[in-house]
């Protein structure tokens, strides 16, 4: 099967989605409107003259590229078109002329972009009308865009490397530190502030606790949270990794005695990094967002708190710290959750087969 995602090249999920496919023995291109190099995949890269961290304002001139958009996939003639980012990518992608393609919604475009303004949202209802099929990664999602559509949407979520995400990648052997962390990157949504102010409190209520955290990842939060963590006394706390390939994501996670995922908007639609952290037997808090209940498996197997709760954190961490056996529990529980829904190669191939469906190769897959 030929595949064409309409895609950012540079983007961590894209790079894994066109990856995975391409090793699975498809023919795969890349339209994107960033720079990037991924192995085994064919790249077509189109200058708009806008930066990813540009503003809707700006980045309002990927529509002007539409028809590059068209002539680029028409040439690659493929059998699946794939956008990812309903207001972006595919919002340029419905105005190319294409038909048929598959529309993978991702987060922010459907719980925020549309709340901005009436343009955004008629914006937003005509990337979705124009799609011929709509991929969510998440049930909560899939119902917050279906107040934007009739369509049926089908729910495929991201896979997790197991092997790669594992307990066994743990090497501390020192154990005198009580590490807790987060692997994500520095936005405001992220809500990594009220980790940082919940270690305060841990520092301050529970001296004995020898706590250490440590986080990693970039973006245009990071100085203002390092100024944070100095205003709060936690310079020699807090441990900033910037950003880190995937291989030290599985090491660093399997290191922590426990993963704290703050995010505070519900545009955190489904969770990829508490995931990651559950399948490397990391004991895990998260917030009551929606996306993160619903992909974690929620408090069975981890401690949910009140989102932009700086308290709630604090407690649970003196919570996990106390009781080895509560972390022993949640390490094997979320694991096996992990294990049992989320294994990358079986979700890959869920998403494979809705692809020769709609290429017309084959029946679509029937839920169980």
């Amino acid at each position: 099967m030929k595949i064409c995602f309409v895609a950012p090249a540079n983007n961590y999920h894209t790079i894994k989605w066109a990856t995975w496919f391409s090793n699975a023995g498809h023919s795969v291109d890349v339209v994107s409107f960033t720079r990037g190099e991924i192995p085994g995949v064919r790249v077509h890269y189109i200058d708009t003259g806008v930066s990813v961290n540009d503003s809707d304002s700006k980045k309002i001139a990927y529509l002007f590229h539409a028809k590059k958009v068209g002539k680029i996939v028409k040439k690659i003639n493929p059998d699946i078109v794939n956008a990812h980012y309903a207001t972006s990518y595919g919002a340029c992608t419905a105005l190319s002329g294409l038909k048929g393609y598959v529309l993978s919604v991702w987060g922010a475009d459907i719980y925020d972009f549309p709340k901005k303004s009436v343009l955004h949202r008629l914006l937003l209802k005509y990337s979705l009308k124009k799609a011929g099929h709509i991929f969510s990664t998440s049930r909560a999602m899939a119902d917050e865009a279906g107040k934007y559509t009739k369509k049926q949407i089908d729910v495929t979520p991201f896979g997790v490397d197991i092997d790669l995400f594992n307990p066994a990648k743990r090497d501390r052997t020192d154990g005198s530190e009580f590490i807790v962390g987060i692997v994500k990157t520095l936005e405001a949504k992220y809500g990594i502030d009220y980790l940082l102010e919940a270690a305060a409190l841990v520092r301050r209520e529970r001296p004995d606790i020898p706590l250490k955290v440590r986080i990693a990842g970039r973006g245009s939060k990071a100085e203002d949270y390092k100024k944070l963590a100095k205003e709060s006394g936690l310079e020699s706390v807090v441990t900033w990794l910037g950003f880190i390939p995937q291989e030290q994501a599985a090491r660093e996670w399997a290191d922590m005695d426990a993963a704290v995922v703050p995010s505070v908007l519900e545009s955190e639609s489904f969770g990829v990094s508490a995931i990651e952290a559950e399948a490397s037997g990391t004991p895990l808090i998260i917030s009551d967002i929606p996306g993160l209940l619903e992909a974690t498996g929620g408090e069975k197997t981890c401690i949910v708190v009140p989102r932009k709760n700086s308290n709630a954190i604090a407690c649970a961490i003196e919570r996990l710290y106390d009781s080895k056996e509560e972390r022993m529990r949640l390490s094997r529980v979320g694991r096996d959750f992990v294990c049992s829904t989320y294994e990358l190669n079986a979700c890959f191939r869920k998403v494979e087969a809705l692809f020769l469906a709609y290429a017309g190769k084959t029946q679509k897959p029937v839920e169980p």
